[in-house]
């Protein structure tokens, strides 16, 4: 395993799929509530589900970052271990990870739901970039 480039172990290449895929998936919901918002429809829901799971994805992808480092992934000589710092902290800002959790459940339950507004916003004008 040594004098290969470390992108060339199975198990690196396996972390950095599910990094990407993470972030997809995360960016996928991010803008599914924009398009909701757009929509006239309450986005609270896509929103905190969003949240949550970017929240998740980035907090495992830090973890497998620090992980691949080895010791260098601890140190604070490389950025790694702040992105992981950083990814703490984010999921708890608006809303730990547990009180979305108990919202998901209140929408799977029907407890909970998003309602149309009375008006709609106007279209994102820069929509074409993404």
């Amino acid at each position: 395993t040594f004098e290969r480039p470390i992108g060339e172990h199975q198990l690196v290449k396996q972390m950095l799929a599910n990094m990407l895929a993470g972030y997809q998936y995360s960016r996928l919901l991010w803008l599914k509530s924009g398009w909701e918002r757009n929509q006239g429809i309450r986005a609270t829901r896509s929103t905190s589900l969003a949240k949550w799971i970017a929240c998740r994805e980035a907090e495992k992808a830090a973890a497998d970052a620090v992980q691949v480092h080895g010791a260098y992934g601890f140190s604070d000589e490389y950025p790694v271990e702040r992105f992981y710092r950083n990814s703490k902290g984010a999921s708890i800002y608006e809303g730990t990870r547990e009180v979305h959790t108990l919202m998901q459940a209140d929408y799977a339950l029907g407890i909970r739901e998003d309602k149309l507004r009375p008006y709609s916003l106007p279209p994102w004008p820069f929509a074409e970039d993404l």
